[in-house]
């Protein structure tokens, strides 16, 4: 019977931490972190979105994606990028899924 109750009680606090990151979708301004923020050391792409205070934030891809359609040619305004995100080593950064201008 204990041996059922530590079992029943270990996949119950196991719970929360098998539940799955929630995709967000940010609109902001794509451009390459080594090219137009010196961030990076290689080309890599990110997203700076303004923050509810006004501040801007830099979100930094963990992949590369469209790069040389939406980030490596200077900017591209109203970017519309779906993924997951996450705090690295104090940076934000987004696990992307899908990259697409904002329709007007």
């Amino acid at each position: 019977m204990k041996k059922l109750l530590i079992l029943v009680a270990s996949v119950a606090l196991a719970l929360p931490l098998m539940a799955e990151d929630k995709s967000v979708t940010l609109e902001g301004t794509g451009l390459c972190a080594k090219c137009s923020l010196g961030e990076a050391k290689a080309c890599t792409n990110a997203l700076q979105v303004k923050g509810k205070d006004g501040k801007l934030l830099t979100y930094i891809f963990t992949e590369n994606m469209a790069h040389g359609k939406y980030f490596c040619q200077g900017k591209t305004e109203n970017l519309l990028v779906t993924g997951v995100v996450k705090k690295e080593d104090g940076k934000l950064m987004i696990v992307p899924t899908a990259v697409k201008e904002k329709e007007s």
